[in-house]
């Protein structure tokens, strides 16, 4: 794949959201927010979503011109109401809102309803690890995506969880991952790039594996037949994990829609209410006798020094990989397929908006 400039991957962004009707606040939030998941090497959810965003936006179900605003405030909890607008900016408020919440109580929530996708759910957390915080972001998922275990069919969506935490001087280490044993926008990508999926993610009514990542995306995203779906994290198997992936799609499920008062999982004519939840925790809260930054750095110290089974593959700790991926594409380039670069140039004509990526030199 052809490299990017990075300052002209948020630019494309922008741009394209301008050209949506994005107001300057908005662009300012969800450029951010999808610029860094690029950069983050989590290209399932940057800038590749545009092209959805803009069919959300024709569809009615996206306000690009809508404010999320407090609709509920309760000690250290607080409902945002996204307005059905861009689900960054919700999550970005309720984020907020539960950071200055713990800094008063020790921990904060904030729930979202009436919002779409939010992008990565990583980003939200490391929200709260900037702040010296704990973070956790979960969210459930438009559409009937993932199949519960022993189910024929999918219910579920790919309802990630998030978790950062603090290490002082240091990147936080972070968790981000959906509960499916891939999401959907991975399958996505692989479209893109015309590649066929390479393990077992995806599975038809009967169970068996299904590879063709555009016909695969195009059932789940657009075709709604709830003849495929995403395999929850340890796959089919009892054995391998399956029902613990099921069981977490449900806690997340719960707790990201029943508490904002979303709407149940399973395909949707029209827009789906989907929601989100978000907890900011400040170590400093419990009157512990040692440094929860302190303890989190030996931790993650004694992870990466571990003997590894290949000397040339050192141990990482969880997040490790995201951040020395930033840094890479930093300095080389953001990699996009081909064929998304023909798409934002061609949602660039139809909105007559700036075309601004440019390859790295």
């Amino acid at each position: 794949m052809r490299r990017f400039e990075p300052s002209t991957v948020r630019a494309q962004i922008d741009a394209t959201l301008r050209g949506l009707g994005a107001d300057d606040h908005t662009r300012t939030v969800c450029a951010d927010v999808m610029y860094d998941t690029d950069l983050m090497g989590v290209d399932s959810h940057g800038i590749s979503m545009l092209p959805y965003y803009a069919s959300e936006i024709a569809k009615g179900h996206l306000d690009p011109a809508a404010q999320p605003d407090v609709a509920h405030a309760f000690g250290a909890v607080v409902r945002v109401d996204g307005k059905r607008g861009f689900g960054h900016t919700g999550a970005h408020l309720a984020m907020t809102e539960a950071i200055e919440a713990a800094r008063s109580f020790g921990v904060g929530i904030g729930v979202v309803n009436r919002t779409n996708h939010y992008g990565a759910a990583g980003y939200y957390a490391r929200m709260a690890a900037d702040a010296g915080f704990m973070g956790v972001s979960l969210c459930s998922t438009a559409n009937a995506l993932q199949v519960p275990h022993r189910a024929k069919h999918a219910l579920m969506g790919t309802n990630p969880i998030a978790f950062a935490a603090p290490v002082p001087g240091e990147q936080p280490v972070l968790v981000d991952m959906s509960t499916t044993t891939v999401p959907l926008n991975k399958v996505k990508v692989y479209g893109l790039k015309g590649e066929d999926l390479p393990e077992e993610w995806a599975v038809d009514g009967e169970g068996t594996p299904l590879h063709d990542a555009q016909e695969i995306y195009r059932r789940l995203e657009y075709g709604k037949d709830g003849g495929v779906g995403l395999l929850p994290l340890g796959g089919q198997g009892f054995f391998t994990g399956g029902h613990k992936g099921s069981a977490l799609a449900t806690m997340v499920q719960i707790l990201s829609a029943a508490l904002p008062g979303a709407g149940q999982p399973g395909n949707v004519d029209g827009y789906q209410d989907i929601g989100y939840f978000f907890l900011a925790i400040d170590p400093a809260a419990f009157g512990a006798p040692v440094d929860a930054g302190e303890y989190v750095r030996e931790l993650r110290d004694t992870v990466r020094a571990m003997e590894p089974l290949d000397p040339t593959a050192p141990v990482q700790a969880t997040g490790d990989r995201d951040f020395l991926t930033r840094a890479e594409r930093l300095d080389r380039g953001v990699p996009l397929a081909d064929a998304l670069v023909d798409q934002l140039r061609s949602l660039s004509a139809d909105l007559g908006s700036e075309f601004a990526l440019a390859e790295k030199a």
